[in-house]
Formats: C-alpha cells, structure tokens, sequence
C-alpha cells in the first residue's frame, strides 16, 4: 500500500490476482484500474473490500459500476492521418508536438480514439459496445487515407533460404575435406616410395 498525504488524500493498492490497483479515498470512493474484464473488476472490488472490513472499517459494497473501456485495434495498413484531420476539422485534432496520434472524438455513441499514423487505434469508451460501434464508425472514414505497406517476405520463404544456404555451406565444406583427403593419399604414397628407395 502507498499512501500519499502531501499530495492527495488517499491510499493506492495493488493486487496481484486479478491485477489490478486500487485507489481508495477518504471519501469512501474507491476506483479500480487494470482490470481485463468486468468480473474480474467486480472481484477485485469485493477482495479490496473484505480488506478494508477486517481493519476494522464498516464496508458496504454498493453502486459498482463501469466507467471506462480501453481498447486497441490494428488495421492492416498505413494511414495517412495530417490529411485526416485535414478533412475532418470538427471531430479530429492533430498537434505531433505533443501528441503523435490523432486525437478523434464520437459524440454518439460516445468514445474518443487515438489514430496512429501505423494504423494502430486506441479506443477510450464507456463501454464495450461503444467501442465496437466506434471502430465501425472510424473504419470507412480513414480507409480513403490507407498507405500500403510494402510486404515483408513470409518466414518460410526465409527459413527455405537460410536451410539452402546451409546446405550449400555443408557441400562446400565436404568438398574440402575430400580434397585433404586426397592430399593425404598422395602424401603417404610419396612417403612408402621414399621407404623403398
């Protein structure tokens, strides 16, 4: 636990299984972040409860509910997203000062995305339904400005390469040593000759 009195009052705490931190007010309130799903959120809320009930504090577990939803999603292509916020002034703003994505918000259903010019997009939302309605909403929008990736050879064409390669390199090195071989035929021939003189 961590309490941090010079600066605000309250109490952060961590738990392991579910991972999740804890941030418990004076007030009461407690708000949980890092949780994967809402059960999990709902455990960890019970767990940190039952805590606080055997330090000695009158704990009523109420009014849980789900505030916010991160979620992340990959497009199979570039975009190009300086025009983007060009051609929608009103929902998108795009300061790479400060930020390196565009920053684009939905009013309804309401969430607010970070487009990534590698065509990564990172969705805030209340709720899982609102994020997939937000990437339906953003796809059409910003596949007018896709960029096409140059495609990276397949692992296996690679792996073929690299085992010819190999191979090569192995028929080389026994080619050589067929010739030492040879030489040390020729060698102890000479020798038993010398023998005999």
């Amino acid at each position: 636990m961590l309490y941090h009195i010079p600066y605000f009052q309250k109490v952060m705490m961590k738990l392991r299984k579910p991972y999740c931190t804890a941030t418990i007010w004076s007030s009461g309130k407690i708000t949980l972040t890092g949780n994967c799903s809402e059960a999990d959120g709902k455990k960890s809320a019970r767990r940190i409860a039952r805590v606080l009930q055997k330090l000695g504090f009158k704990v009523h577990f109420h009014q849980f509910q789900v505030v916010n939803v991160l979620g992340t999603c990959r497009l199979p292509f570039a975009i190009r997203i300086n025009q983007f916020s060009e051609q929608h002034p009103k929902s998108a703003s795009y300061e790479p000062e400060i930020h390196p994505a565009v920053t684009y918000r939905i009013k309804s259903p309401k969430a607010t995305l970070k487009i990534f010019s590698t065509g990564s997009i990172t969705v805030t939302a209340p709720s899982v339904e609102n994020i997939d309605h937000a990437i339906n909403h953003i796809y059409p929008l910003v596949e007018p400005f896709k960029v096409q990736v140059v495609e990276e050879k397949p692992k296996k064409e690679i792996k073929k390469k690299q085992e010819a390669i190999v191979i090569r390199d192995q028929i080389d090195y026994d080619s050589e040593e067929d010739m030492l071989d040879d030489d040390e035929e020729e060698w102890e021939s000479e020798l038993s000759d010398d023998d005999d003189l």
